[in-house]
């Protein structure tokens, strides 16, 4: 009766994972991000402030080169390296996990720079803002078989916890060359929802993904205005299954 059990338990077993398979990956990430929403430097760009603590017009309680709204529109290159585990049923159905850590950048144009000689001289130069960060990211989907290839289809949420926060800044202004380089308050936790289609033929893949933010930024930002910024990244990137 005990070896009937078994038997029965093994084949029941067996009948359910039939047709499945637990796929193991790294991925090799690259692409862009940038900010969206009211609160982000648009297309006129932003401001890089030079402070002189004895000059009343430009008082400031920071007393480093800082830029005014370091959350800009324009895309910044970004990486970051990934594992993943997930599971593929006999009827395509994908589910799984993806971990790993990454560096977001956007970009600001800086079109005036305010300093102890000149309060408002036009400029050039951009600020860019680097988010390094933890991310989770569960998923589910389909996967579709073309020739010889395979294509998942997934989306889910995505929970990057920010580790650190930093800008980095240079504009020419009346033949004189400004900088700034300086650590940023920012989100513990950054909430978006991703997608990602990714292609596999036999171990190597590509993968692109699209990640929407909903957490504000410029609520950590002193002294700005209370107009949202939202974080959104564009990858593209290399996968090899284990």
């Amino acid at each position: 009766m005990k070896l009937f059990t078994l038997l029965f338990i093994s084949l029941l077993t067996a009948r359910f994972g039939y047709g499945q398979s637990t796929e193991y990956s790294v991925h090799l990430n690259s692409g862009f991000a940038a900010y969206r929403g009211s609160g982000a430097a648009g297309i006129h760009g932003t401001v890089l402030v030079v402070p002189d603590p004895f000059d009343v017009y430009l008082h400031s309680d920071r007393d480093e080169p800082f830029t005014s709204n370091p959350y800009g529109t324009k895309l910044g290159l970004s990486y970051g390296l990934a594992a993943q585990v997930q599971r593929v049923t006999a009827k395509g159905s994908v589910w799984g996990l993806q971990t790993g850590y990454e560096v977001l950048r956007s970009r600001a144009r800086i079109y005036v720079v305010f300093n102890q000689v000149d309060a408002g001289a036009n400029a050039t130069g951009h600020t860019s803002l680097f988010n390094h960060g933890i991310n989770t990211h569960p998923f589910f989907g389909h996967r579709f078989a073309v020739k010889r290839a395979h294509v998942d289809l997934t989306a889910g949420p995505e929970a990057s916890v920010l580790l650190r926060s930093h800008e980095e800044g240079k504009a020419k202004a009346d033949g004189s060359t400004f900088s700034t380089r300086l650590n940023h308050g920012h989100p513990d936790l950054d909430v978006r929802a991703r997608v990602n289609v990714t292609t596999y033929y036999k171990r190597t893949g590509l993968a692109l993904g699209y990640s929407r933010g909903f957490t504000n930024y410029q609520k950590e930002q002193a002294g700005v205005n209370n107009r949202p910024a939202y974080l959104q990244a564009f990858r593209l990137g290399l996968t090899y299954r284990l």
